[in-house]
């Protein structure tokens, strides 16, 4: 989920800060160019993981400020496709449902991505899942939409939810204009964009499958047994319970 990046830039350096250590106002600098800041086809850049080089500062005539090359390695949210995390739900609208991970907001569950015998309340204005019962039968959206409230296991705000990354898009954003927005405060019927419209880099995650989605759907004793199987371990309940499980 996290990367090191190598990066080598000219970082400038502004003269009210020449009476601080160079290594400090450097650092400064570079997380003000790169924090939080999109790195093309590549992820989110958090921060400066450490500086490598730095050569001998140079003022260049005409602003006064300090040039400094550095070589240095950023720290990158790059997921990859396949790869499992656990966020929180912040909000859902009948198109997708989104995910925060408190540093990155842009992850969405598509209705497509969602698990089989999944549906959309517009009373409580969320999602839902039914759980299948011992022979699997698929629910039709008539069923769903019938079916009882108590059956029900919503995918509500605030709740942690594990999901896995089925692919990651990244699409060109530019500023708007300036007449643009001039024009668009004077309308009284300006219509803000949908933030899965102008995300420049987003995930679109699934939690269609066993183990994913809210994880209080989840035992913790049947998350266990379902890990032992895979790896060809046989449960021990038991021991489980010995070690905290």
């Amino acid at each position: 989920m996290f990367v090191l990046v190598g990066v080598r830039d000219t970082v400038p350096v502004a003269p009210k800060t020449f009476d601080i250590p160079p290594a400090i106002t450097i650092q400064d600098a570079i997380n003000r160019k790169y924090a939080n800041k999109l790195v093309p086809d590549k992820g989110l850049a958090l921060s400066l993981f450490d500086i490598l080089t730095a050569e001998d500062g140079k003022v260049t005539w005409g602003n006064g400020l300090m040039y400094y090359k550095v070589s240095f390695r950023l720290m990158l949210f790059a997921p990859f496709v396949g790869e499992v995390i656990v966020g929180r739900v912040s909000s859902t609208t009948k198109s997708y449902i989104r995910i925060s991970l408190g540093f990155f907001q842009d992850i969405y569950i598509l209705p497509s991505l969602l698990p089989p015998n999944s549906a959309y309340d517009p009373t409580q204005k969320k999602f839902f899942w039914v759980s299948p019962d011992d022979e699997g039968t698929l629910l039709t959206p008539e069923q769903l939409a019938n079916s009882i409230v108590a059956d029900r296991l919503y995918i509500d705000e605030g709740e942690p939810i594990r999901f896995r990354v089925d692919s990651i898009e990244w699409q060109d954003v530019r500023p708007t204009p300036q007449s643009l927005i001039a024009e668009q405060d004077g309308d009284s019927e300006r219509i803000e964009k949908d933030p899965i419209e102008k995300a420049g880099f987003k995930i679109l995650a699934t939690i269609a499958e066993s183990g994913l989605g809210v994880t209080s759907w989840w035992s913790q004793g049947d998350y266990q047994e379902e890990a032992a199987e895979e790896e060809g371990e046989e449960y021990d309940e038991g021991a489980a319970k010995e070690e905290g499980y």
